[in-house]
């Protein structure tokens, strides 16, 4: 004879638990990613900006040493 074990109220609620558990887990996760992600398209946003404003310093000293040197 197969013993069978009943499901007590303290097994469900534990497995119960652990289920939301899980699921708080991956939704923190989830945030934190999100979080990342926004913080790293500012960063790369912020680091583009950097670079055209040095273009446009170096491309003005160009500019202006060849005229300068045009007129020499």
């Amino acid at each position: 004879m197969a013993k069978t074990k009943e499901i007590t109220s303290f097994d469900k609620d534990y497995y119960e638990w652990i289920a939301e558990l899980s699921q708080r887990y991956r939704q923190s996760k989830i945030k934190a990613a999100v979080k990342v992600n926004s913080e790293m398209l500012n960063f790369y946003w912020s680091l583009g900006k950097d670079i055209v404003e040095i273009q446009r310093m170096y491309q003005a000293v160009v500019d202006n040493g060849f005229t300068s040197f045009a007129e020499a």
